[in-house]
């Protein structure tokens, strides 16, 4: 299972839309920060499989699905590693 971090989030903060956010320049590549794409994110040692909802001037908001990253293996089929 590949759980590499595609965006760091801090999962416990969110703005004004609910929904926790990163800055897109830190994702180790920013091409696959994309509305609609499942991607992994998290901080620290906490993984968690989001779904990227929008990405406007240069911040990514993601909704993050429950329960670990193996459960939603599935949607992240296709990525290659990196």
């Amino acid at each position: 299972m590949d759980d590499r971090l595609d965006l760091v989030v801090d999962l416990n903060t969110m703005d004004d839309s609910g929904l926790p956010w990163a800055f897109l320049a830190d994702a180790p590549d920013p091409s696959v920060i994309v509305p609609g794409a499942n991607v992994v994110v998290g901080s620290g040692t906490v993984r968690a499989v989001a779904t990227v909802v929008d990405v406007t001037d240069g911040i990514a908001h993601v909704r993050p699905l429950k329960g670990p990253v193996d459960e939603h293996a599935h949607l992240l089929r296709g990525r290659q590693a990196s």
